[in-house]
């Protein structure tokens, strides 16, 4: 075992594929950082959701640095019903289980096994700790835990859920916030750390492009409930009866932009003042964070909000709203709170900030996002549990 550079097996529920390029983009940015430090071979299973894959299971790998990243896309389940779940569960333990054999025939046994979004990512770490002993830590980022959400149900899930995390050497949120919701369900460890997310500062970087009116961004999953995406366009309606120097973009998966396209269409602010964008992988993204002048977030629950210190890394001031982990990442000096659902406040934030958004600084913004979230400080974040959790894991067993 080498604990000064613990070689690392990351599994996630979310991960970036060609179906859905920005799913789980911010586990990808954790998995860069900790591989700029040591390294890590992350094996994903996914479904081909096109359900034209003849094969069962389909490896593609990919080599960056220290950074191996293997999925598994395997045969699509068109059934949504009971029996489809399971057959589901049955290919994504199946893919697991040819990809870490693939991954340890090639690269070895890790040190140390990472779980990020519970809980069916634990099966595999179970099977691994159980057969070679070695260990795993779980990251969270799911919001369901939070109160606002209100959606962490299921007797089974939950006596599981408490299982897995208890069994774990460490346990990390990415906010204090989502921390303090997963110990109120009972969610216990000895060993809590709090691990924000992390922002590719070599991507998200400022840059000036020109244009001919003042611009809001707004990149999400495009789901109302927790983001409010109505709120967000009913407030953009009644802007549009005030000023019309203004546009705001969205960028969103399809399954969202049915529902925000014909509210907008129904607003009369489709293609008008709303301009709604497919979801491009992280690459594309800079660009429409320079191209705006801030960022628009209106959830009504959030863990942190990966998409607000891109914002920041990108020099570019944020609207967000006062819930979750958001409180840890927003303030005066770098943006407006506003409350959940409130759009009266949301409308008067968003006047505010489109004839003041010049005053924010830009570098005060990049170095705020550099250096409470970039590779370096995440990166050695991770190391250090590794470090911490494999030495005194070792203690145990002496």
């Amino acid at each position: 075992m080498n604990i000064a550079r613990p070689s690392v097996f990351l599994f996630s529920a979310w991960y970036p594929t060609e179906f859905e390029p920005l799913l789980g983009n911010f586990v990808q940015n954790h998995a860069k950082a900790i591989s700029k430090q040591t390294q890590v071979t992350v094996i994903h299973p996914y479904e081909d959701i096109s359900y034209k894959q003849k094969q069962y299971f389909v490896f593609q790998e990919e080599t960056n640095g220290n950074l191996v990243e293997i999925r598994i896309r395997y045969k699509g389940i068109k059934i949504n019903n009971f029996f489809g779940k399971l057959l589901r569960f049955i290919r994504t333990r199946s893919a697991y289980r040819k990809g870490i054999a693939f991954a340890i025939k090639k690269h070895g046994l890790p040190d140390i096994v990472h779980v990020n979004i519970l809980t069916r990512t634990v099966f595999p770490a179970f099977g691994l700790k159980r057969k070679y002993k070695i260990p795993y830590i779980i990251t969270e980022h799911w919001s369901r835990y939070l109160p606002e959400a209100n959606i962490y149900k299921g007797f089974l899930r939950k006596k599981l859920t408490q299982y897995a995390v208890r069994n774990a050497i460490a346990v990390t949120a990415v906010s204090s916030q989502l921390k303090k919701a997963m110990l109120n369900h009972r969610l216990y460890n000895s060993n809590y750390y709090i691990v924000p997310n992390v922002i590719n500062e070599a991507l998200f970087c400022p840059a000036h492009i020109e244009k001919q009116k003042k611009s809001i961004l707004h990149v999400s999953g495009l789901n109302d409930m927790e983001k409010n995406i109505s709120g967000i366009l009913r407030t953009i309606q009644r802007l549009s009866t005030i000023r019309n120097d203004f546009e705001l973009l969205i960028i969103g998966n399809k399954h969202g932009q049915t529902f925000a396209k014909d509210m907008a269409k129904q607003l009369q602010i489709l293609d008008r003042y709303v301009f709604i964008k497919d979801e491009m992988p992280n690459e594309q993204l800079p660009y429409y964070f320079n191209y705006s002048d801030f960022h628009l977030l209106f959830s009504n629950y959030e863990t942190q909000g990966l998409v607000l210190i891109e914002s920041f890394a990108c020099g570019k001031p944020v609207i967000a709203t006062r819930t979750g982990g958001i409180l840890d990442v927003v303030n005066e000096s770098n943006g407006i709170l506003v409350t959940p659902k409130d759009e009266d406040e949301l409308l008067y934030a968003i006047i505010y900030m489109l004839d003041n958004h010049q005053n924010y600084s830009t570098n005060t913004l990049r170095e705020y996002a550099v250096g409470n979230y970039g590779e370096t400080v995440i990166g050695n974040s991770f190391l250090s549990i590794y470090q911490e959790s494999l030495s005194n894991n070792t203690k145990n067993y002496v």
